[in-house]
Formats: C-alpha cells, sequence, structure tokens
C-alpha cells in the first residue's frame, strides 16, 4: 500500500457524530482489488465516490456506481483535489450524469481552482468556507444569508462574488432542489466540491 500509495484492503474507521456511530469503510479504488469492494457494498447505508477534478470519472467509479444503482445504495459524491489545476466543475457534473447514469445535486461550489482555488460555497448551509493553501483545510466558515450580502465580495473579491452569483443561479435553473428522500432512494446523489 505505501509503495504503490493505493489501498488494497478494507480499513474501518468507526466515531460518533452526533449521537449516532458512523463506520467509514475505506475500499480499494484500483480494478485488482474491486473484489473487496463489492462484498463491502453488502454492509453499507450509503457510499461516498471520489472523484478527482482533473482526472473526472475513472473506470472502477463507473462499475462501483452501477453495483450501487443495481442495489438502490444511495450515493454522495465528492470531488477533491480543488487545490490543483483541473477541469470546469459543470464539465465534472455534465461527466458524472452521463457516464454514471446518476441525477446530481451540487450542495457546494467552489470558488476558482488551483492556485486561485478561495474555498468553496455551502449551498446547504449558505456559508462561505475560505482555504489557505498553506493550511490544507477550511481556515474560516461565514455564514452567508444571501449572496447578495456585502462579506461576499469582502472575503472574495467583487468579481468573483459575480462569478458566484451567476454559476448558483445556473445551479439553481438546471439542478433539480435537493431531496433527502430521493438521496435515500439512490435517484439523486448530492455533491460536494
Amino acid at each position: 500500500e505505501r509503495q504503490r500509495g493505493i489501498s488494497v484492503a478494507t480499513s474501518v474507521l468507526a466515531y460518533e457524530y452526533k449521537g449516532i456511530k458512523i463506520n467509514i469503510l475505506d475500499t480499494p479504488g484500483h480494478k485488482d482489488f474491486a473484489e473487496d469492494t463489492y462484498r463491502t457494498l453488502t454492509a453499507v447505508d450509503s457510499v461516498i465516490v471520489v472523484v478527482d477534478v482533473a482526472k473526472g470519472v475513472e473506470e472502477q467509479t463507473e462499475k462501483l456506481v452501477e453495483v450501487c444503482r443495481m442495489r438502490k445504495i444511495p450515493i454522495i459524491v465528492f470531488i477533491n483535489k480543488l487545490d490543483r489545476e483541473g477541469r470546469d466543475p459543470f464539465d465534472v457534473l455534465d461527466e458524472l450524469e452521463k457516464e454514471l447514469q446518476i441525477n446530481v445535486r451540487p450542495l457546494s461550489w467552489p470558488i476558482e481552482m488551483g492556485d486561485r482555488f478561495k474555498g468553496v460555497y455551502n449551498l446547504y448551509n449558505k456559508s462561505l468556507d475560505l482555504y489557505q493553501p498553506s493550511k490544507q483545510t477550511v481556515t474560516k466558515s461565514v455564514a452567508i444569508k444571501t449572496l447578495e450580502d456585502e462579506r461576499l465580495q469582502k472575503h472574495i473579491g467583487d468579481d468573483l462574488a459575480e462569478t458566484l452569483r451567476e454559476e448558483v443561479e445556473l445551479i439553481t435553473g438546471v439542478y433539480p432542489e435537493f431531496d433527502r428522500d430521493e438521496y435515500l432512494s439512490g435517484k439523486l446523489a448530492p455533491v460536494f466540491f
């Protein structure tokens, strides 16, 4: 695992969150160890699919999601590595729907990418999660009731604030509202950047 930088066996991380026991089962993503992943799917309530913003949907991800779709396992999609250059977020969403044959709904949205990455706007909680490259983590979360809040410009500047408003308007017009029951029935996958 260390030599190749890949998981070859399923590992478990258990913790309690708000009185609920959570078990995260991290499965191998490499095709040579896929059988372990498929066996693990028989014991899960939901799946988090991690997609690299530069690579997009990989072959193994397609197979995993196909199994989840057949078993009606709810899927959450997490797009990572936004601090590196990658593809346009709308293109990634289109690829998710086309390649994975799932309906998606972004619940957060990136503000720039790579060296210019500022953070994400949380569409669900209506907050701005700011990022600093040296910290490798969210350094500040700012509650923003509306995208017209002047604190938005203060933190990301006028141009990026206007771009974010336009992109959120497009998201609202194109993608369905998040519906918890649709997610739980495996019909709608929330996407987080």
